[in-house]
């Protein structure tokens, strides 16, 4: 029984976007290791891939042999991969990697891996191939009865037309057929359940979705979601092991179905429960990414656990200088001698509950308590940490209009309206929109006010009172920011690409940057050999490499979230619009005095956790959920693809090659539970009802035990065909999409 198994897959439901897009500079990268080591660990895991698809394809017609073997079919070939003979012009191509006969059956491995199939005696799913088979079962004589034509179908089953070989597979009886067409299927949800349950009870790790911070301007931030919120529910799922991938991909198939229609969050705060819809966004879309989805703007917590900081770590070494002596390892208990609370009984701290002390001190030193250890005990000391200068290019830029308000927000009761623009803070001109935030951020606890021009009205006042801790997220380097949060106000505000101001650029310059300048292009000057060097071990080096469109996705907020991570002194060009013209002119990167980054650049580790069963009954019962939601995925997904909706998002076999290699290289659990998704995903697209599918084949099953008599076999031979077409189409497309896709991360 042929099965294309999965040679495309739903690989919207296993893709690796995260739900606020991944900062483009690495913060954190992997450690550097040999190329023997790489290679090494690369193999390693390609072969669990393969190891893994081979045996989800192994089990599913494993489940059509027994069952054939079961009602006495005699089983002709059982193999992995397809036998089909190939040839290019003159060579000859093996159509086997491997075969062996035992008994009367020939097993074995094809070169095509795309699926695998066993060739039962009176079946085979070549239609070109039907009648040949029909003549090999065919024999003894019958007498003849008049009311049945046997040219109209040959495989007429009534005894008084011929007698069939009793071992093939069309002698069998109509619920036997069902049973042999079916196993297949319920292998792979039995092994589904068993490949969960055992990643259940060895440990199944997973991103808890407790909130770190909210992007601002986005959604979630709009909405009302604060840092240290967990989420335990998105639609109709609700669990309370939720994990940040499960909202990935609920909110991505969310915007491919409808990017208008709200998605329900049920969250928790304090121990309470609430639930709130929040519509997605695409701001934050990669113009040169072939697949974007839709984000909510959420970003998960970390722990207090020191861990490494490539990129930055690379920075301060470049520069000379460091803002800490922090150890990978350490762990953070409190600031200024006020310590942390553990909130989810492990005994860690959230990272979170660290940056909202750190932020409202971002200019000053402060002391953090930290826990070392130091041989086999651990010591509690006092680790000095110093402020971090905010990057700059030398120059000030105007405030942009208001371009969110949060709901419940002093900003909201105020009035204020988007497109509002910023003029005052306390009374006085805002010098720079760039610095702004930081500025308020130092005013913690303290009364403050924004006066805003909106047109052909009035000035507005916001009045509030700065908290005393919050989360600043203004530096996030992600495509597209919706604007510049003001701590505690419940608005944010873009940056306008005006220039302000110049405190200094580059004086060796053609043409030097002036206020009243518009930015309209930026990328890096002539680099010398250390900074060079510096961007290529930093993988920097392609940011700015063509001349950069300042635009809605890399607007000045993202380039000046970029400038955290270069040096000083490292020369920039921009071209700008002057009185009508475009002038271009030399700026550097430098060190600005008086305002600060409220991310000190600590490298904080991951907050993850690890679901262990207690027992193999409930291993079990997480296994049946698992499947039962792997299925509802992909149910969900095909309603995508009949609508039209999902073509670009299916993957071939290199999608689920790599979907694959890159589980097995997370540990064997994780393998094992991408393993159940694509038991799932197997499951139900081989239960289709088309033609040469296994659903395909029910349904004629079906038709006979209605009318007790077989699907006339032209009819079957044109519907196999047709749905082999239909097959084929979507094997091209997944192709296409393959193609696309990797061309397109190598370009």
């Amino acid at each position: 029984m042929l099965v294309l198994c999965a040679f495309w897959s739903l690989s919207v439901l296993s893709f690796a976007s995260p739900v606020i897009l991944e900062s483009p500079l690495g913060w954190i990268l992997a450690a550097d290791t040999s190329l023997i080591q790489a290679w090494g660990g690369r193999l390693y895991n390609i072969a669990l891939m393969m190891l893994g698809l081979g045996f989800v394809i192994f089990v599913h017609e494993l489940g059509h042999f027994l069952a054939a073997k079961m009602f006495g079919v005699k089983c002709e070939k059982f193999y992995i991969g397809f036998d089909v003979p190939m040839k290019i012009g003159p060579i000859r191509l093996p159509s086997k990697l491997a075969k062996f006969q035992w008994g009367e059956t020939e097993y074995g491995i094809g070169s095509i891996p795309l699926g695998g199939y066993v060739k039962m005696l009176g079946q085979d799913d070549d239609p070109r191939k039907l009648k040949e088979e029909n003549q090999r079962i065919q024999g003894g004589d019958a007498p003849t009865d008049p009311t049945i034509n046997p040219q109209e179908n040959s495989l007429a089953t009534d005894a008084a037309v011929r007698k069939l070989d009793p071992r093939s597979y069309p002698a069998k009886p109509v619920f036997a057929r069902m049973i042999i067409i079916s196993a297949g299927v319920i292998m792979n949800l039995i092994f589904g359940v068993l490949m969960a349950a055992t990643a259940f009870r060895l440990g199944v790790p997973y991103t808890p979705a407790v909130l770190g911070s909210t992007m601002p301007g986005d959604p979630a931030w709009k909405a009302g979601l604060k840092s240290g919120d967990r989420i335990v529910g998105i639609e109709s799922t609700e669990d309370d092991q939720m994990s940040f991938d499960e909202i990935r991909k609920k909110v991505a198939i969310g915007g491919i179905r409808n990017k208008e229609q709200p998605l329900e969050l049920t969250y928790e705060r304090q121990g309470e429960r609430n639930k709130i819809k929040v519509t997605g966004s695409m701001a934050h879309a990669d113009p040169q990414a072939r697949h974007n989805f839709q984000t909510i703007g959420i970003r998960s917590t970390s722990i207090t656990e020191v861990g490494q900081a490539a990129t930055f770590g690379k920075l301060q070494e470049f520069e000379n200088k460091k803002l800490s002596d922090l150890k990978p390892g350490d762990k953070i208990l409190g600031v200024d001698g006020v310590l942390l609370e553990s909130n989810d009984g492990s005994g860690d701290f959230f990272g979170y509950q660290l940056d909202e002390i750190l932020h409202p001190k971002l200019n000053k030193q402060v002391e953090l308590t930290v826990e070392r250890k130091v041989a086999d005990s651990k010591q509690t000391i006092s680790v000095a940490l110093n402020p971090l200068p905010l990057k700059t290019l030398g120059l000030k830029f105007q405030p942009g209009a208001v371009s969110v308000v949060a709901d419940d927000s002093p900003a909201s009761k105020a009035g204020i309206q988007i497109g509002d623009l910023p003029v005052k803070f306390n009374g006085q001109a805002i010098a720079d929109a760039v610095t702004l935030p930081n500025q308020v951020a130092t005013m913690a606890g303290q009364k403050v006010s924004l006066e805003l021009m909106r047109a052909n009205s009035d000035p507005v006042v916001l009045e509030w009172t700065v908290p005393t801790r919050f989360v600043l997220e203004n530096d996030l380097p992600t495509y597209g920011p919706v604007g510049m949060e003001i701590p505690g106000s419940g608005l944010v505000y873009r940056i306008s690409p005006k220039v302000a101001s110049v405190t200094s650029t580059d004086p060796a310059s053609e043409s030097s940057i002036q206020p009243g300048d518009v930015v309209q292009q930026i990328q890096f000057g002539k680099l010398d050999q250390t900074h060079a060097k510096y961007l290529k071990d930093t993988k920097l080096e392609d940011l700015f490499s063509k001349q950069i469109p300042i635009d809605d996705v890399r607007n000045m907020q993202y380039v000046h979230a970029v400038l955290q991570a270069l040096p000083a002194g490292m020369p920039l060009s921009l071209v700008v619009e002057r009185n009508s013209k475009i002038v271009s002119g030399g700026v550097v990167v430098q060190e600005q005095s008086d305002a600060f980054s409220p991310d000190r650049r600590i490298a904080l580790s991951p907050y993850r956790q690890t679901y262990v069963a207690k027992s193999w009954g409930q291993a079990l019962q997480k296994g049946v959920q698992e499947i039962r939601r792997g299925i509802g995925d992909v149910l969900e997904f095909l309603q995508l693809i009949v609508t039209g909706k999902a073509f670009n998002y299916i993957g071939g076999p290199a999608t689920i090659a790599v979907q694959a290699t890159s589980a097995a290289s997370q540990g064997v659990t994780s393998l094992l539970m991408f393993l159940t998704l694509l038991s799932a995903n197997l499951a139900v697209v081989n239960f289709l009802p088309i033609p040469a599918l296994d659903g395909g084949h029910m349904v004629f099953l079906a038709a006979e035990a209605i009318t007790g008599k077989p699907v006339n076999e032209d009819l079957q031979m044109k519907l196999t065909i047709g749905g082999m077409i239909a097959l084929l189409c979507l094997m091209v497309l997944a192709f296409r999409n393959d193609i696309l896709f990797f061309l397109g991360a190598w370009m």
